[in-house]
C-alpha cells in the first residue's frame, strides 16, 4: 500500500484480517477486545490512510499481478452497484438510492481480468452518494464531467494512468455504458472497448439503422459459449451455441451532441450480433449487440470479442461477494466517510477470495503454495485428513480449496460440482480460528 508509516501499514493488514474473519459484524463485535476496536477506529480516522492512498497502493499491486502473468492484453470490466444503508437513520450524507425512500452509497469499480477470466484486482473504484439537490434537474443541461455517467470515463482515465506502455486494456461494460461521450473519450485517449449496445445508431453515409442492417446479414459462423446461471430469472448455467454476425461502419453523432458543438466526430466502430440458436423452453433466446473499436475482420475476431464479453459477469460476482459474503450492507457506522473507507477495504478482501476461487478452477493442479505458507497447508492437511502424517510435497490447489470448503459445510458429493465462494469463505474463517489457536499453543 502507498502508506509510508510501517506501523500504520501493519495495523491496516491486521484490520483486514479481522474483517475477513468476521464479515458483517460491527467493529466492536469483530474485534478481539476493546483495545483492538479502539485501534481500528483510530485507523479509520488516520489522515495518512485516505481512500486515495489505499486505492493507489492496491492499484500498484494489481499492476504487479498483471505483469506477473506475462500477458499484454487485459479486460477492465466496469460496473456499478448500490449499497443500501436505509437502516442507518442517523448517518448523514447518504444519498437517495433507486428504490423510493431508500438511502445509501453507489460503488463503481474497474475490475481487471485476464482474457481467460481470472480476476486480478481493481484499477479504480469510485464511491459516492447522490446529491438530493440535483434530483429532478435535467441532466442534458449539465456538463458531461458533472454527470453521474462520467464515472465510466473517469475510471478509464484513472486505469490507464499508472499502466506501463506494454499493457493494453480493453474496457468492458453492459448497456449502461453504451453512450457516445464515453466512446468519444476512449477514442481520444487511444483506448479500446467492447460494450453491449442498446442504442440503434444511424450510419453516417446513408442513414441506415445498424440493428436492422446487421440482422439482414448472413450468419458468419457459430460459437459455443458457457452461460453462467441467472439467479434473478431462475435460469441455470448452461452450454449454448450462438449465431454470429458482424459489420463495420461509421455512425452519426447524436443530435443532442451536435447541438452542443463540443468537437464530437462520427464514430467508426464494429457491431457484433449474436443470437442463441436453440434457446431453453419458455425462455427468450440470448441476443446481444456488442459495439467495439477493435478490428474485426473475421469470425475468429468476432468470436474473441464475444468470449471476452461473456466474462463480464465476474464483476457481478464481485458485487455478490462484497454484499453477501462481506455483508457490507450490515455495517453500523454513523459517518459516511467511514463507510466509504470500509467499502474499499472490504472490496480488497472480496477480491482476494474471488481470485482464490477462480485460480483453483483455472489451475487446479498448481501447488497450494501459490496461496498458502508451508505452515498453513500442513495444519490444514492434518485437519482435513485427521492425521499427524504430512506429505513432503504440498497438495494441489484444488485439494486445498476442497478441504477449506468442507470446513465451511461443503459435502463434496459428485453432484455438488465445485465449491462456491460463500462456502470457501466460511471454511477460511473456521481455518483461521483453528490456525491462530494452533500457533498460540506452540
Amino acid at each position: 500500500m502507498k502508506i509510508s508509516c510501517g506501523r500504520t501499514l501493519n495495523r491496516f493488514i491486521r484490520t483486514l484480517s479481522t474483517f475477513a474473519r468476521h464479515p458483517g459484524l460491527s467493529i466492536a463485535a469483530a474485534s478481539r477486545d476493546a483495545a483492538e476496536a479502539a485501534a481500528i477506529y483510530r485507523l479509520l480516522q488516520n489522515p495518512k490512510l485516505t481512500e486515495e492512498n489505499v486505492m493507489e497502493g492496491y492499484r500498484n499491486e494489481t499492476i504487479r499481478c498483471m505483469q506477473a502473468t506475462g500477458e499484454s492484453v487485459f479486460l477492465c470490466v466496469q460496473d456499478t452497484t448500490e449499497v443500501n444503508y436505509t437502516h442507518l437513520k442517523h448517518t448523514p450524507d447518504l444519498g437517495n438510492c433507486r428504490a423510493p425512500k431508500s438511502k445509501g452509497l453507489f460503488v463503481h469499480s474497474g475490475l481487471v481480468l485476464t482474457t481467460s477470466g481470472l480476476s486480478l484486482g481493481l484499477l479504480h473504484q469510485k464511491i459516492w452518494s447522490r446529491d438530493p439537490e440535483l434530483k429532478g434537474q435535467r441532466k442534458v443541461n449539465r456538463p458531461y464531467e458533472e454527470k453521474e455517467s462520467y464515472k465510466w470515463t473517469e475510471t478509464a482515465k484513472a486505469s490507464k494512468e499508472s499502466l506501463p506502455s506494454s499493457i493494453r486494456l480493453v474496457h468492458m461494460g453492459d448497456r449502461e455504458a453504451d453512450f457516445f461521450e464515453f466512446f468519444h473519450h476512449l477514442e481520444k485517449d487511444e483506448q479500446s472497448y467492447v460494450v453491449r449496445a442498446v442504442q440503434n445508431r444511424i450510419t453516417e453515409e446513408d442513414g441506415r439503422f445498424l440493428f436492422d442492417e446487421i440482422r439482414q446479414r448472413p450468419v458468419a459462423g457459430h460459437l459455443a459459449v458457457s452461460i453462467p446461471r441467472d439467479t434473478r430469472k431462475g435460469v441455470p448455467a448452461r452450454e449454448t451455441t450462438l449465431a454470429v454476425r458482424y459489420l463495420t461502419d461509421t455512425v452519426r453523432v447524436p443530435t443532442h451532441l451536435q447541438q452542443k458543438r463540443a468537437g464530437f466526430a462520427p464514430l467508426s466502430c464494429t457491431l457484433i450480433h449474436v443470437i442463441e440458436v436453440t434457446p431453453l423452453p419458455d425462455q427468450s433466446p440470448i441476443e446481444w449487440f456488442l459495439v467495439t473499436n477493435l478490428p474485426v475482420t473475421s469470425l475468429e475476431d468476432a468470436s474473441e470479442k464475444v468470449a471476452w464479453y461473456v466474462k463480464r459477469w465476474r464483476i457481478e460476482r464481485f458485487h455478490y461477494v462484497l454484499k453477501s459474503g462481506c455483508e457490507v450492507e450490515k455495517l453500523q457506522e454513523r459517518q459516511a466517510d467511514r463507510l466509504r473507507k470500509l467499502l474499499l477495504w472490504y472490496s480488497i478482501i472480496a477480491l482476494q477470495l474471488q481470485h482464490l476461487t477462480e485460480l483453483a478452477r483455472q489451475q487446479p493442479e498448481a501447488p497450494c503454495t501459490l496461496v498458502m505458507e508451508d505452515e498453513e497447508w500442513r495444519v490444514l492437511y492434518r485437519i482435513a485428513n485427521k492425521t499427524n502424517t504430512v506429505p513432503d510435497q504440498p497438495p494441489s490447489l484444488r485439494e486445498v480449496i476442497f478441504a477449506l470448503a468442507k470446513l465451511g459445510g461443503f459435502l463434496g458429493r459428485k453432484s455438488d460440482g465445485d465449491p462456491g465462494v460463500k462456502v470457501i469463505w466460511r471454511g477460511l474463517q473456521a481455518f483461521r480460528t483453528v490456525f491462530e489457536n494452533y500457533r498460540f499453543l506452540l
